[in-house]
């Protein structure tokens, strides 16, 4: 299976788990999560986004008090900051442009995610949390190493962002169980894409146990 962790893959999922860590969570936001959200409302099955919310805000509160730094992504629409070539890409889903509108209800995360003070956000307009974002330089002002992705959806802003960050050189580890779509056909297959090629793609609980059993090594005594 594709979470499954063979020796090598577990070895370095180990080694990466080491450094300085950042939890990317993707936009876990009303309108790609909640049911009275913009995509549910238009008839896209948002279940598999739903499902994985209490699983996310566990995680996070578990990799916060490990010492990881926790950033959450929010999908912004801003019509000054929407080219024609971006209209003409959804034209055959209409309801996408007003996914995520700059101060409306849906762009807010939804509920139940787990944000708290001291969390970092980061807004974007493209797929990728680093096109067009101050997301790198706060990674690398923090010496972070890891980058840790969950949220939605797997075969666009989660498979977006993975790719920028294995291109500007980061260690990517992806939680296959954290992960939604609305389609499981390309959500599956991105999870494999991504999985070849650009990060570690495993279950929540093999990165916790391995930060969490890190940390305890690292404080006094230990």
């Amino acid at each position: 299976m594709l979470t499954d962790l063979n020796p090598v893959k577990a070895g370095i999922l180990s080694e990466v788990l080491q450094a300085a860590i950042a939890v990317v969570v993707v936009d876990m936001q009303r309108d790609f999560c909640a049911p009275d959200g913009a995509l549910a409302l238009a008839g896209v099955d948002v279940a598999k986004n739903t499902a994985i919310v209490q699983p996310i805000a566990r995680f996070v509160g578990q990799l916060r008090a490990a010492g990881a730094l926790i950033i959450w992504v929010h999908q912004q629409h801003n019509a000054l900051l929407t080219s024609g070539a971006v209209v003409r890409r959804v034209r055959r889903a209409t309801q996408h442009l007003n996914l995520c509108v700059d101060g409306t209800p849906g762009a807010e995360l939804t509920a139940g995610i787990g944000a708290e003070n001291g969390d970092v956000h980061i807004h974007k307009y493209r797929y990728s949390a680093f096109m067009g974002s101050n997301l790198d330089m706060l990674l690398r002002s923090q010496r972070i190493e890891t980058v840790v992705v969950c949220g939605t959806a797997a075969n666009a802003c989660v498979d977006s962002t993975v790719r920028d960050a294995a291109q500007l050189d980061y260690n990517v580890v992806v939680c296959a169980d954290l992960t939604g779509y609305s389609d499981a056909r390309l959500g599956v297959v991105a999870l494999e894409n991504l999985d070849r090629h650009f990060a570690i793609v495993c279950n929540a609980a093999d990165v916790q146990t391995r930060v969490v059993h890190h940390e305890r090594q690292r404080r006094p005594g230990h």
